[in-house]
């Protein structure tokens, strides 16, 4: 993907912000070189058309036979059809959407300068100049405001118990936990959660008929997949403390000698499916057990140590692949070897999944960028009990003024939906549902699970 390479990086914020004076001065918000801006001033004082489809929420700018589209809270837009990428994206604040300057000007064919507090647009026989008065950037605070706040209420006729967590105060660490540290256990969820203030139980796992519980969702740990798949909705936690919801497609990407040499779908579970390469790691918990015809890669500090077709103990400094024989030819010992993660995301931009370090998908969505996402069914759910009943629930949202909402309630996924909206969510998923639903605050559980489960969500202060 190019790179837009005279875009300044730009923050939005959620201070209020006074709006235009047009002719004059123009007051704004500055971090690091950044002006930010409403969009409608691209509209008023530029004349360029401004559109916004709902459905696809892409903001479209016309001028001349230039075209630049946009998306709230995606670092990827493109100019006449062309993607670059941004260092941050568009954002709703208070119902305006501000957007960067620099980057709309010179996309449309302007020149912008900046010189000593005095912006000016030069575009054809349009020239513009305003002062800039700029207000202080806020900074997340280590103690501010309250960081935890629990609350039981009535929403839409339903029993709502939940926490909001002020994910703008930096002492404030999310963090996926598995039961036992393994991919393959299950545990109480106040265990899972006594070392933290919040824990809310994670993504769906293997419950019922006394199989393995293998998790069915992505689960990342401190930068470490532990398990990938591409269903339903993703949350990710940046190391700065943000938080993104999007649908997300994760891939494996395979290095030999630094030479891209293979491909996997699979991290931590096992599969019947022949052409498959497998990544196992210390997080797997059992011995892996070969069968015929399949070969061991053992991985140890990123090279090839040996390679075995008989049961094998993953090493703590490294993985294993497991593949059929006739495609280990290529693996040689002392080969170095190592794997990257990389997430595709539909909304929001690869950039910010770059930084994720603790991620976990489940669903189906309920919320993204404000609007009601698609039915279940659309995400691949088929059971009557996720399409259409009333059932007990998890859910995990965002915010606009950067706080995440986690709770549980009893209710239908349409209804949950509408409750969602009326706690000021603008993104929001399902979390593990029915007998799993757990709410663990302060030491005491506000809504107890009715088994134990596999992972879960924990938020601990620093």
């Amino acid at each position: 993907m190019k790179r837009f390479k005279k875009v300044f990086p730009f923050i939005f914020t959620t201070v209020c912000m006074s709006q235009l004076v047009y002719g004059a001065s123009l007051e704004s918000v500055s971090v690091n070189q950044t002006t930010l801006i409403p969009l409608r001033l691209v509209s008023e004082e530029l004349k360029a058309k401004v559109s916004f489809d709902k459905a696809s929420q892409k903001i479209a700018i016309t001028l001349g036979d230039k075209v630049v589209e946009l998306k709230p809270n995606c670092r990827e837009a493109s100019i006449n059809g062309e993607k670059v990428s941004l260092d941050a994206a568009p954002e709703m604040i208070e119902g305006t959407t501000y957007v960067p300057l620099r980057f709309i000007g010179e996309a449309l064919g302007a020149n912008v300068g900046y010189n000593e507090g005095v912006v000016s647009v030069s575009l054809g026989d349009l020239e513009k100049q305003w002062t800039l008065v700029k207000k202080p950037t806020p900074q997340k605070s280590n103690s501010s405001g309250q960081a935890f706040k629990y609350e039981s209420k009535t929403i839409k006729g339903k029993t709502v118990k939940y926490v909001t967590i002020d994910m703008n105060n930096a002492s404030i660490v999310p963090r996926i936990q598995t039961a036992g540290g393994k991919i393959n256990q299950v545990d109480d969820l106040k265990n899972l959660g006594k070392a933290g203030k919040v824990a809310i139980n994670g993504t769906y796992f293997a419950a019922y008929n006394g199989d393995t519980p293998y998790p069915d969702g992505t689960l990342v740990k401190d930068g470490k997949p532990l398990h990938i798949t591409d269903i339903g909705c993703t949350i990710g936690f940046t190391s700065d403390n943000e938080v993104l919801i999007d649908f997300v497609k994760t891939r494996v990407q395979g290095y030999v000698n630094d030479e891209p040499r293979w491909l996997t779908y699979r991290i931590n579970r096992p599969t019947g499916d022949a052409s498959a390469t497998v990544i196992y790691t210390p997080e797997y918990g059992s011995t892996i057990k070969l069968e015929p015809g399949y070969i061991g890669v053992v991985c140890s500090n990123n090279e090839i140590a040996k390679k075995v077709t008989q049961s094998v103990q993953v090493p703590q400094d490294g993985f294993v692949l497991v593949m059929r024989e006739d495609r280990a030819n290529s693996f040689n010992i002392g080969d170095a070897i190592r794997y990257e993660v990389t997430f595709e995301p539909s909304h929001t931009s690869e950039d910010e999944w770059n930084k994720v370090q603790n991620a976990l998908s489940a669903g189906p969505s309920l919320l993204i960028n404000g609007n009601s996402t698609p039915a279940p069914k659309e995400e691949g759910f088929t059971e009557a009990k996720i399409l259409t009943q009333v059932a007990s629930r998890s859910f995990i949202g965002t915010t606009a003024d950067g706080k995440v909402i986690v709770g549980t309630t009893s209710a239908s996924i349409s209804e949950l939906k509408e409750i969602a909206k009326a706690l000021g969510l603008q993104n929001a998923m399902c979390l593990d549902g029915g007998a799993s639903s757990g709410l663990y605050y302060n030491g005491t559980y506000q809504t107890s699970p009715g088994r134990k489960v596999n992972n879960s969500i924990v938020f601990t202060q620093k």
